[in-house]
């Protein structure tokens, strides 16, 4: 039941913050002023409760269960934003583009029947390799956020988002004491932060070179996908007993699902009143 609300929530932040990222002026690049004209912006301040309110529900359910399995159900969030873009945003969706939805949706039906329940110990090598990946994602999403706008930048930016939402998810997973000082001092407390600000931030960024749809369905394939990973190697998570072969063609048809929405979308006007 949370990771199933989590979807919902993550599903119409996603939406709202389209809008509001694409509303009004303002930088396209990653600068304070971007983040200065967001926090003014109620759509924006609306989808980060929601934001909120689904990491939390998500925090629960990663403390027990593997990232493969919330990770697989919060991404189902993409039909919510597919739903709701048709309504916020007046996309209109075609048959490829629900074919690659469709894709990815039994793409992570198998992910989440191919995986065990039993929640995995932490490596002690996950905070340092946590911490490494998310100054690379810092350093990556500066280099493209500079590049020149256009939709092929605002899909690049749409990958490093969700590598960094994968870092907010394994951090959260490997944490081993939740005690408010035990977090402070904690490099993988410290890593998932940054990993879902720059997520935050580099999906504002690529909502406003490409379509919502596209945008969306590459931010969660990749989170679901690199989160699941990293889950595998930090955490030992691991598919069913004779169920690895399953596991792999989710990863396959969540992969090729949303490549399939971000590179033959249906372009939509960028601005929105």
């Amino acid at each position: 039941m949370a990771v199933a609300m989590a979807a919902l929530c993550s599903g119409a932040a996603l939406v709202l913050q389209a809008r509001a990222a694409r509303s009004g002026q303002g930088t396209d690049t990653m600068h304070v002023s971007l983040v200065w004209r967001l926090v003014r912006d109620r759509t924006y301040l609306a989808a980060m409760v929601l934001v909120a309110t689904g990491f939390l529900l998500a925090f629960a359910a990663l403390r027990v269960l593997p990232v493969f399995v919330v990770q697989a159900g919060r991404a189902s969030s993409l039909a919510v934003a597919a739903l709701l873009a048709s309504r916020v945003l007046g996309t209109r969706m075609r048959p490829l583009e629900w074919g690659g939805l469709a894709l990815t949706g039994v793409g992570l039906v198998l992910l989440a029947s191919a995986t065990t329940t039993v929640r995995a110990a932490s490596s002690s090598l996950a905070p340092t390799v946590l911490v490494v990946v998310a100054v690379l994602l810092a350093g990556c999403g500066f280099w493209a956020a500079s590049r020149p706008p256009s939709r092929g930048h605002g899909v690049v930016l749409a990958v490093l988002a969700g590598c960094g939402f994968s870092v907010l998810a394994a951090g959260v997973h490997t944490l081993v004491d939740l005690a408010p000082l035990a977090l402070i001092t904690s490099p993988a407390a410290w890593a998932a932060a940054a990993g879902g600000g720059l997520g935050l931030l580099l999906t504002a960024l690529a909502f406003q070179r490409a379509p919502a749809v596209a945008v969306s369905a590459v931010v969660t394939g990749v989170e679901t996908v690199g989160g699941a990973a990293l889950g595998v190697l930090l955490a030992g998570d691991h598919a069913a007993q004779g169920r690895g072969l399953l596991a792999i063609g989710g990863f396959v048809l969540v992969l090729a699902g949303s490549t399939v929405v971000a590179r033959f979308g249906t372009p939509e006007t960028i601005a929105v009143s």
